[in-house]
């Protein structure tokens, strides 16, 4: 077997800030398995999020795809209508209007495509990411994810375990907004909280997949126009279309990405916010790609507690809301010109939902010892079980 030569990297004249987020980001790459993107579209292990997955990955690769043919379409020419009446160029559009998006179309189809310039290109990206994600559409998207998927943890805090029938009925029957979960289902305050955090969060990171759609497609368009001004004879019809077929599969992986790891965090979150505190819970990692970490915490045992508590234990508890957010991956940081170990405080620790971007890992709820349940969560138990048992689950085995 080859032996890999040690890689040595110089980062010794980085400013400390810069060093952490070096070491951090190195750390992370190391313990990534290489078959990340392969394994991005495995199922997923959680039967509770695993249609989630797949229905949110189909809706958004379904626009994408939309944007790609009618990208190549427009490329290709036959967008191109010589009898149209020339019409001027629409000004600069911060949100687009119907009329103003069928104004750059017409526009844009008056004008023979040697006669494009680079705004003209630019123009067509953003009218066209717009008719396929619009804002309107970013934030139902979000709140359909955020929703079903906050409501199935809840759903599993209830059940235990689904088989793939039953959990199809049950996100068919779910709310597909927060204001209708927390309506019908009547959420606590804290769940209500958690999951319109959990909502504008995912709104967030699909809403900057749009921006990430229109700055990729930018900059392969533009750098393929700008090698044909010069002359370039590799800047082909040909070599246009391969660079943005790489460009699209990036997308979809990103898309990917966003389902797995949003489906994953609201479920997660929606379980712990579901149960009483001093309910027991433990850790599964069980799937192809598992991090180091992952591994690690597989099969750890936690208790459930209110993140209202004075005194909370991150090693042995975990509580709506625990996340990794600003705390590292990395062991050691840079203090002056010298390397130290970060305080368990600045240390990953198991999280409620997921332990970081495209983490598949769930919570397996335990029989054991709980706080006295209030009315009110009585109440709200006693109105998911009576909504669950009107679907006739048990006919679904």
């Amino acid at each position: 077997m080859k032996i890999a030569k040690p890689l040595l990297i110089d980062i010794g004249s980085l400013a400390p800030g810069r060093t952490d987020q070096v070491l951090d980001v190195m750390y992370k790459a190391i313990g990534d398995p290489p078959g990340e993107d392969a394994d991005i579209w495995h199922e997923h292990p959680s039967a509770f999020v695993r249609l989630l997955v797949e229905l949110f990955t189909k809706r958004g690769l379904t626009r994408i795809a939309g944007i790609h043919a009618e990208l190549s379409a427009w490329l290709a020419g036959e967008k191109h209508n010589p009898s149209l009446r020339r019409e001027p160029r629409p000004g600069e559009v911060a949100r687009w209007t119907p009329a103003e998006l069928k104004l750059a179309r017409l526009y844009l189809e008056s004008l023979p495509r040697d006669q494009w310039t680079l705004d003209d290109w630019s123009l067509l990206i953003d009218c066209t990411v717009e008719r396929y994600m619009p804002t309107v559409v970013v934030r139902e998207e979000a709140q359909w994810l955020a929703a079903k998927a906050f409501m199935m943890g809840a759903v599993q805090a209830a059940m235990g375990t689904v088989t793939d029938p039953q959990a199809a009925v049950v996100v068919k029957h779910l709310p597909s907004s927060v204001d209708k979960a927390v309506d019908e289902f009547g959420l606590s305050k804290l769940q209500s909280s958690v999951l319109r955090y959990g909502a504008a969060r995912c709104a967030e990171n699909v809403r900057n997949m749009g921006d990430a759609v229109r700055h990729r497609l930018r900059t392969v368009i533009m750098a393929h126009q700008e090698g044909v001004m010069l002359g370039d004879k590799l800047a082909t019809a040909h070599s246009l279309q391969t660079q943005l077929f790489d460009a699209f599969g990036s997308l979809n992986r990103d898309w990917r990405r966003i389902a797995v790891t949003e489906a994953g965090e609201n479920a997660n979150q929606g379980l712990i916010a579901s149960l009483a505190p001093g309910a027991r819970v433990q850790r599964v990692e069980r799937y192809a790609g598992a991090c180091p970490f992952c591994r690690k915490i597989n099969g750890v045992i936690m208790r459930v507690a209110s993140a209202s508590d004075e005194t909370l234990d991150g090693d042995t508890q975990v509580w709506p809301g625990k996340t990794n957010i600003g705390r590292s991956a990395a062991p050691r940081k840079r203090v002056g010109d010298v390397l130290i170990e970060r305080s368990a405080a600045e240390r990953w620790w198991v999280a409620a939902g997921v332990q970081h971007p495209h983490c598949r890992g769930t919570w397996l709820s335990l029989p054991g010892m709980t706080d006295v349940m209030t009315d009110a969560d009585a109440a709200r138990q006693s109105r998911m079980d009576k909504w669950l048992s009107e679907l006739n689950l048990q006919d679904l085995k």
